[in-house]
């Protein structure tokens, strides 16, 4: 469509100013208001309402999203979150679980056997992972060798589990034994109550490991009648080559009566040592007096020694029920970050389970004396920081990292500290998708770019920032960089010689908006660091999404290296792109929306396109509506109020949260991706979005509570209040600022960086 000249003028204009990202001028995008400004309204949240609310931590429900029971066409056919009830600690190395299944998450609400409950897990990845040592009791004689886990295994009711944030208890049906796990940061801590035997027994398996074990570094030894330490080598994480080494020590309250190990089949009564794949110990206990049997575990990825010491310093007693409500107070610290009154009992679950899954990664990497394993396979001293791992990248940068960073600055700038330490001791470049130390080079893009430049956009800047710079340009622009095993970028060279990476490469389209992303954001991270030669290359490269828009039908479509687009191409169809299609990634420009836009045929047509989108809300990767349960789309909603439409985007948002989000096991839309799904509902809920990787601001929509007090990272406070919220009242009709009528649908986190209130009038219809 022609446009006259005035308006393409001014569209031009505004493509420059969001191109540059300078916070003022983001609110020059929007071509009209949030609504109609109106007085100022009084913000004072009541007494009543902030008196019906009980601690954070009690709505934590640790079963939301273990169940894949939607039936709806997601990643891998159904709905479902991949996480874990078991107990963890706020981002703490140990994650003790119990296991239904090898497969991703580890436990599977639908999936009726247990056959362990291991140490370490991943939260809502789409790939098994981890479940390193699991511990299994149960009773003898010992018939078989352990390593035939279905031979042991044992059903159980959900009516005899309970999980809460830092505690798992069940009890197993064929050997009526009962579990209790709780957690410090580096160590677990086991009850085991047994019925009165002469032959209780307790399985520690080193082979147990999700993705199976090496021979080379796995096996257990058993220290006199009271300790087992030893050691497990693993890692294929999503089919990689990454592999890790994770190191423990158990000590037990009760001195063993019998013991042995095992090698695959072959089981060694008396033995003190295995080692190999498929090895483990068994330990004998009598418990016709005793029946209840505790375990104390450290674990470290540097040695067994300082696994142990790991527990020495942070567990030395025999307390369970101490460290239990040691663990629920550091969640309740964490979680009271974010204070919400008013709503439902099962808003309220929905809301704190989220924040709660959240901070389950990066996770801590140093040991309690500040060594840490890094890239190189050398140990390391943390001077100064923690030392994190575990970064779900392409996930974590499009909200997760931007939330960290506003309610934990010192944890943001330690896990950017981290990035520079891998990238410095693995090869220069930054790791793509980490597992423990190692790069697995998993999904696409070059995301650690935009946690840096969001991290630091947000406040979080205690860590080297011209090391970091000097990180992304080198994944960036030489192709030959490494990240442990793999590049930052693969196609690199495509990209830097044609402008995009091209059909040569699976998910060519997607990894090029990603790249183009990725540059953004570094240009934004060296504006803000004074390096212009730097932002004005990666600027101008971050236009590339522009190679791969044909405008003969709209979309992003995938290019050869000759320069020619596909034959025969379907929007709907994942040639090209990664866990999505054409039709979906191709709103994937965050940063550039009024181009994109324009490319598209201006405003009333993106609406008109995004509302067809939003027909559904979920409807999986192949198919012409929205795909909410996977990560390029969380920033689609929020593109209404770039396209002068806000009241879409608070109706869109509202849809999503209440539909998708349920207080039940099926209750997360897709794969959590260790806190990803779970950070776009908090942002939902609070009625903000950060858009745009490495600029600090918010989308704005409006919130689901009436009243959230949000206490930054900085110390200052948040205070957002919507009298009137609900489920079915959704839409602006008065918005202030600090007592100000305010009339964008953008708002620059320096408006809120020293303590703000925000007061919502919400409303039924939309604003006239």
């Amino acid at each position: 469509m022609r446009l006259r000249s005035p308006r393409r003028v001014f569209l031009v204009a505004l493509a420059v100013l969001l191109v540059l990202a300078i916070p003022a001028g983001v609110l020059a995008l929007f071509q009209r208001g949030f609504f109609s400004p109106q007085q100022s309204l009084s913000s004072t949240p009541t007494a009543a309402s902030l008196a019906a609310n009980l601690a954070p931590v009690e709505y934590v429900n640790p079963f939301i999203g273990t169940y894949a029971g939607k039936a709806s066409a997601g990643i891998g056919g159904f709905a479902g979150g991949n996480v874990f009830p078991g107990a963890s600690y706020p981002r703490g190395m140990v994650q003790w679980s119990p296991d239904t299944t090898n497969g991703p998450g580890g436990y599977h609400y639908n999936q009726p056997d247990m056959h362990g409950f291991s140490l370490t897990h991943f939260s809502g990845r789409g790939c098994s992972a981890y479940q390193d040592i699991p511990f299994w009791p149960t009773l003898g004689p010992l018939a078989s060798s352990p390593a035939q886990v279905a031979s042991y295994q044992s059903g159980f009711s959900h009516q005899s589990e309970q999980a809460m944030a830092g505690y798992y208890s069940v009890s197993l049906d064929a050997t009526n034994i009962r579990v209790n796990l709780t957690v410090t940061a580096r160590t677990g801590f086991a009850q085991f109550v047994y019925p009165a035997s002469k032959d209780a027994l307790l399985f520690i398996d080193a082979g147990g490991s999700a993705n199976s074990d090496f021979d080379a570094g796995t096996g257990v030894q058993i220290v006199g009648n009271d300790t087992v330490s030893g050691s497990a080598t693993s890692g294929h994480f999503c089919g990689s080559h990454n592999t890790y080494t994770i190191y423990f020590a158990a000590k037990f309250d009760a001195a063993f009566a019998g013991f042995g190990t095992w090698n695959g089949a072959t089981v060694t009564a008396d033995s003190r040592s295995s080692n190999g794949k498929q090895s483990g110990a068994y330990l004998r206990f009598d418990t016709t007096r005793q029946q209840r049997m505790q375990v104390k575990v450290g674990i470290s990825f540097v040695s067994a020694t300082n696994a142990m010491l790991n527990l020495e310093q942070e567990n030395p007693g025999w307390n369970f029920e101490q460290v239990r409500q040691a663990a629920k107070q550091a969640w309740n610290e964490h979680l009271s970050a974010i204070h919400v009154a008013g709503g439902t009992s099962e808003q309220k679950q929905v809301f704190y389970t989220a924040l709660y899954h959240t901070l389950f990664h990066p996770n801590i990497f140093t040991d309690v004396n500040g060594q840490y394993l890094g890239f190189d396979q050398k140990i390391h001293v943390a001077l100064g920081y923690t030392q994190y791992e575990n970064f779900p990248g392409w996930d974590m940068y499009r909200s997760l990292i931007a939330l960290i960073a506003l309610l934990e600055p010192k944890a943001a700038s330690d896990m950017m500290e981290s990035l520079v330490m891998d990238a410095q001791q693995g090869g220069g470049g930054l790791p793509r998708w980490e597992v423990a130390n190692d790069n697995s080079g998993g999904m696409v893009g070059d995301s650690d770019d935009a946690l840096i430049a969001t991290s630091y956009a947000f406040g979080a800047r205690n860590f080297d920032v011209q090391a970091a710079l000097q990180a992304m340009n080198m994944g960036a622009s030489q192709a030959a960089t490494l990240a442990g095993k793999y590049h930052p970028r693969e196609g690199l060279d495509d990209y830097l010689r044609l402008g995009y990476v091209s059909t040569r490469f699976t998910g060519s389209a997607a990894i090029t908006l990603e790249y183009a992303t990725d540059d953004f954001a570094i240009a934004q991270f060296a504006k803000a660091t004074g390096n212009m030669p730097v932002y004005q290359t990666y600027l101008q490269r971050s236009q590339n999404w522009k190679h791969l828009f044909r405008a003969s039908d709209g979309y992003i479509v995938p290019r050869n290296a000759d320069g020619s687009f596909v034959n025969h191409y379907m929007p709907t169809s994942e040639q090209g792109f990664v866990e999505s299609n054409g039709l979906q990634y191709s709103w994937m420009v965050p940063y550039d929306l009024p181009h994109l836009f324009q490319a598209m045929g201006g405003n009333a047509a993106v609406v008109q396109r995004l509302d067809a989108h939003f027909r559904q809300l979920n409807a999986g990767p192949l198919s012409s509506y929205a795909f909410m349960g996977n990560e390029p789309e969380f920033e689609v909603p929020w593109e209404y109020d770039f396209a002068g439409a806000p009241a879409r985007t608070q109706d869109v948002v509202r849809r999503i949260v209440t539909q998708l989000f349920t207080a039940a096991p099926d209750g997360l839309p897709g794969n959590d991706d260790g806190g990803a799904m779970s950070s776009w509902y908090v942002f939902a809920a609070l009625g903000l979005y950060p858009e745009i990787p490495g600029v600090a601001g918010f989308a704005l929509g409006s919130p689901l509570f009436p009243t959230m007090t949000v206490r930054l990272g900085s110390g200052a406070v948040l205070h957002i209040v919507a009298p009137n919220a609900s489920k079915s009242v959704r839409y602006v009709q008065q918005f202030t600022v600090n007592g100000q009528a305010y009339n964008q649908p953008w708002l620059p986190f320096e408006q809120i960086s020293q303590g703000a209130t925000l007061h919502y009038t919400l409303g039924e219809q939309p604003h006239p």
